[in-house]
């Protein structure tokens, strides 16, 4: 089952609400930047120039994967100057290493899923169903908002 909210990037802001800046649609909020201004607003400018409109979920409340999509398709085509790490998703694999699930593409990690074996293989699937080449990132390490594309 796929998990996602649906949101109008057109009427999509950043938005300063109890201190704290988020990207909203309406009075619906979908993005939290605690006091990073710049990356809120730099992560709506993705959000708009892709024209993504639904945000999905690999096991919420707690999230350990989030994606975008362009009406149920994968944001294609790249954005200059984004900071993106290709990876190959035929030959991307779910591994436990040190304990924890992760996501990887011969020697190189991309994502980590801790104890949680089932939402990596399910994300894998994801990533895979999609045709997703790239994760990218606003702001490492440490990224407050990440996405994957074509």
């Amino acid at each position: 089952v796929i998990d996602c909210v649906s949101f109008n990037p057109d009427t999509t802001t950043v938005k300063k609400i109890n201190g704290r800046w988020k990207i909203v649609d309406g009075s619906h909020w979908l993005f939290d930047f605690d006091e990073k201004e710049s990356e809120a607003k730099e992560a709506l400018g993705i959000i708009k120039h892709y024209g993504m409109n639904q945000s999905c979920f690999v096991g919420r409340p707690d999230p350990s994967f989030q994606y975008m999509l362009v009406s149920g398709e994968a944001p294609t085509g790249m954005m200059p100057a984004k900071d993106c790490v290709s990876f190959n998703p035929d030959t991307t694999t779910v591994k436990k290493i040190n304990g924890r699930w992760k996501i990887v593409d011969g020697s190189h990690w991309l994502l980590d899923f801790d104890e949680k074996e089932s939402e990596a293989k399910e994300a894998l699937g994801i990533i895979k169903h999609y045709g997703f080449r790239y994760l990218c990132f606003v702001a490492r390490p440490d990224a407050s908002f990440q996405y994957m594309r074509k």
